[in-house]
């Protein structure tokens, strides 16, 4: 693999922390220095400076035993994050109320929904989704949260939910390619916006909370392998 050798550190937490959110790196698996030397063609060096970075994040973490492997959250952990990020998102909303120009906002919002919606006719119409369309609905999904956040103008609250989503990733990458926890995504955004669209912004921070209690659910039958739709 070709890198540039000025930047080496950065293009290999880069390329790291990408397979870790996208589950080609499994949470609980070891990552080896010699295996990630091998395959990047670099000395130690750079890859255990990544390697610190992803730990830093919260996306790896080092064991005694084995070295270095990828996050695995226990039941506790998942429902600490969830509750969080639901607490974190139900304020962006609160905070995006206040944003003067509200046009904007909800015309991101109406193009993310109808995104979302185009992606889904496809499925509707017998024609199962194809990886590039899951891998552009689960961007979707991620950026109508993010939405509210880059309206909320708070530096504090973005940098908070910035530093916990990236754990709460690596957990909705693995339940977001099955069809009925998409579906069940698809109603609380469209809930969520519609709510927010009609000046309802307490009712719709209260269904943000809502969406992310459903959300953990999913986490927590994807950790013990069964899937659960409320």
């Amino acid at each position: 693999m070709n890198l540039n050798k000025a930047t080496l550190s950065e293009q290999i937490y880069e390329i790291l922390r990408n397979d870790i959110l996208t589950s080609r790196f499994l949470p609980g698996e070891k990552l080896t220095l010699k295996s990630l030397q091998e395959r990047f063609g670099v000395s130690s060096t750079p890859v255990r400076d990544a390697l610190t970075r992803l730990s830093d994040e919260g996306l790896a973490v080092y064991d005694s035993n084995i070295g270095v492997k990828v996050i695995r959250l226990s039941e506790a952990d998942l429902r600490e994050l969830y509750q969080f990020m639901g607490d974190l998102d139900s304020l962006a909303i609160l905070y995006a109320a206040k944003y003067k120009n509200q046009a904007i906002l909800h015309n991101k919002l109406k193009e993310n929904i109808e995104k979302t919606s185009l992606i889904f006719t496809c499925d509707r119409e017998g024609r199962t989704l194809s990886q590039e369309e899951i891998l552009s609905w689960k961007e979707l999904s991620d950026n109508f949260h993010l939405i509210f956040y880059d309206f909320c103008e708070n530096n504090r609250l973005t940098r908070a939910a910035k530093q916990q989503r990236s754990q709460l990733t690596i957990y909705s990458n693995l339940y977001e390619t099955a069809l009925p926890c998409q579906l069940a995504i698809e109603r609380f955004h469209i809930s969520i916006y519609q709510a927010y669209q009609d000046g309802n912004y307490d009712l719709a921070a209260k269904q943000m909370k809502e969406h992310l209690e459903e959300s953990l659910t999913f986490a927590l039958d994807q950790a013990s392998g069964t899937f659960h739709i409320l």
